[in-house]
């Protein structure tokens, strides 16, 4: 059966990028909607929502994608909520696909997808990033415990029944992955599928991804892990990751101690190889895609997240341990208690502006 589809992009700032967001999506289901929620945008769309037959609807904010993205879905008619980000051009075989897996799989309340193999920025650091999510969400098990906002799909009702997205998340990090935490906690079925293929045009540089690896994904996902106790052997958690990170710190320890005792060195190196080894699917698929040259580099800067995600974790812990023993909310500690369905959803601080006029002198 053909469902109707209601396409949700949040928007702030990046008009190139969501011009080709949008003109991806004119391949999009017939009868299908399409609303831009636009966040405090620094930048006008308007005349990017005429023409690719849009709904705007603005937010004074910016208050976060979580309200955004709420604040649309409250306003949809389509039985299949599909989030795409501003900065992400999403597959027609992807597009195609979605009315497919819903029919098919009936028991499935959401389903999310990859980035491909063709970023937009060239960078090396670009690249490397998403590469490395598309390899991860390749080579995982179908059957998954988040879930990916940059091209993904949730029955409407499904959604509403756990609250949607948490709208104490103030700035993009893992609302999503909260998000499908809550779903499975909840009984619905989610599943990861590549070939809900998107490009990802952002440009990102070595301190930025560090940046946002440690600050937006690896603390507070920790604290969802803990809170939820999600310890799955799947995505960025599985066991050769946490191996890695094992040996990633005492081959460093290893390295530091051999400059008092050189025999160190035989653990360094054996922490370094059997890391190599645990990480070797990951290597050779740089390899394949990118060359030798290209798949050096990604083994040491694969060799620094070990630690930085090191770092994250006990950073982390610390603040979930700290907010829920201690009743001390540290900065950066997420709230102990899951959001609710209970919560209205964009209640609070959120004040829309539907704008439903094709007419741009209605603007």
């Amino acid at each position: 059966m053909p469902y109707r589809f209601s396409f949700i992009v949040p928007f702030h700032r990046g008009l190139s990028y969501l011009e080709r967001c949008l003109t991806a999506l004119s391949a999009r289901p017939a009868d299908s909607e399409l609303i831009i929620a636009a966040d405090g945008a620094t930048e006008d769309c308007r005349a990017l929502a005429v023409r690719h037959g849009a709904k705007l609807l603005a937010i004074d904010g910016p208050l976060g994608p979580a309200v955004a993205r709420n604040t649309a879905a409250s306003l949809t008619t389509g039985e299949i909520l599909v989030f795409v980000d501003a900065d992400v051009v999403v597959s027609p075989s992807g597009l195609a696909r979605l009315n497919q897996i819903f029919d098919e799989q009936p028991q499935t309340a959401g389903v999310f997808g990859a980035y491909d193999d063709h970023p937009g920025d060239p960078g090396f650091m670009s690249q490397y990033k998403n590469l490395s999510h598309s390899f991860i969400h390749r080579s995982s098990e179908r059957r998954a415990h988040t879930f990916w906002a940059g091209f993904g799909a949730i029955r409407r009702d499904a959604f509403f029944k756990v609250g949607g997205f948490d709208e104490r998340f103030g700035r993009p990090t893992v609302e999503d992955i909260d998000l499908g935490y809550r779903l499975t906690s909840a009984g619905y079925s989610v599943v990861l599928d590549p070939t809900l293929s998107a490009c990802h045009l952002k440009r990102c540089t070595v301190r930025s991804a560090i940046l946002s690896d440690i600050r937006d994904r690896g603390i507070p996902w920790t604290q969802l892990i803990l809170r939820y106790g999600a310890l799955d052997n799947d995505l960025n958690l599985r066991v050769e990751y946490r191996w890695s990170v094992a040996l990633a710190y005492l081959s460093l320890l290893s390295l530091a101690l051999s400059m008092g005792d050189l025999r160190f060195l035989a653990i360094a190196t054996a922490s370094i190889l059997a890391m190599t080894f645990l990480n070797r699917r990951y290597y050779a698929f740089f390899y394949g895609k990118r060359g030798a040259s290209f798949a050096a580099r990604a083994w040491l800067l694969h060799s620094v997240h070990h630690v930085y995600n090191g770092v994250s974790f006990a950073t982390g812990a610390m603040l979930f341990a700290c907010a829920r023993y201690l009743r001390v909310q540290l900065p950066g500690a997420l709230p102990v208690d899951p959001w609710s369905a209970a919560t209205p959803l964009s209640a609070a601080t959120a004040k829309p502006v539907p704008v439903w006029s094709a007419d741009p002198a209605s603007y």
